[in-house]
């Protein structure tokens, strides 16, 4: 059986790379005495994968994994044996049961399934200049009049001028929601609902500042199209008229979806 298992990564932890979170998830398997299945050949690992890796430095409460046993167990044993052998840094929040593919069909992989994620990007004490809020609402406004959003997009082979606006689903601040898809000023490609999961707290591990200043942004994730919110803070920045330091801001992932028009949690 495979168990889709959501986590938490929080604090210090947040820090650590993916292959060490995957090493680490290893060891509580062992340690949980879990009947985990092992690939074959000569040098046999535990079947394990996950959504969509964290940026360093970047908080959660919407990693996902999937985890092959070779036993039916009870997803709530499997969590409560985990959760004996967590660290601080993460919080293991949901565990259900992936239904078996039909025979002669392929599985689809977790990594493909992703295509958006929800972030909360805050202000961080101690960094310079924070905008007020209307600035940063007509910040958005203004950004949302143009008829593209258009930034330096790097990735590991070449860096390219790239219009992200078709790609942001959603943007709102001070948890009022405004410029979504039905606004007149948003021109997005795309007619996107969307929901988060029932009875989770999707800030619960987040960092909160003195401050207050904050802005929330749904944006296309996944292997096909990735768009990290530090593009569209920067973009922010930019019609404020504040020098943009990556380090000055903090990033939560709050929800990570599945789905093409309508997106639903990866647990749903």
């Amino acid at each position: 059986m495979t168990l889709r298992i959501r986590f938490a990564k929080y604090g210090a932890l947040r820090f650590i790379g993916h292959l060490d979170v995957m090493r680490y998830f290893q060891k509580v398997i062992r340690r949980a005495d879990l009947p985990v299945r092992y690939s074959q050949g000569f040098t046999p690992h535990q079947i394990m994968t996950f959504a969509h890796p964290l940026s360093l430095g970047v908080s959660s409460d919407a990693e996902y994994m999937e985890i092959d046993f070779t036993e039916e167990l009870d997803p709530d044993d499997v969590l409560s044996r985990m959760r004996a052998q967590i660290s601080e840094g993460f919080a293991l929040i949901s565990c259900c049961v992936v239904p078996e593919t039909p025979e002669g069909t392929r599985s689809q992989s977790l990594m493909s399934l992703v295509s958006a994620a929800e972030y909360m990007v805050s202000w961080k004490d101690g960094y310079g200049e924070v905008p007020d809020e209307s600035a940063l609402r007509d910040a958005m406004h203004e950004l949302y009049a143009q008829e593209s959003i258009v930034v330096e997009k790097s990735t590991k082979k070449t860096t390219a001028d790239t219009d992200i606006k078709p790609f942001i689903y959603r943007i709102y601040s001070g948890g009022e929601e405004f410029l979504a898809p039905s606004d007149p000023a948003f021109t997005g490609n795309k007619v996107i609902t969307r929901s988060f999961a029932e009875g989770i707290d999707n800030l619960a591990h987040a960092d909160i500042f003195e401050n207050g200043r904050r802005f929330f942004v749904c944006v296309a994730s996944g292997s096909a199209v990735n768009i990290k919110p530090g593009l569209v803070t920067q973009a922010l920045c930019e019609k404020m008229g504040i020098e943009y330091n990556r380090h000055a801001y903090a990033l939560h992932r709050m929800e990570t979806y599945k789905g093409d028009t309508e997106f639903l949690p990866l647990d749903a």
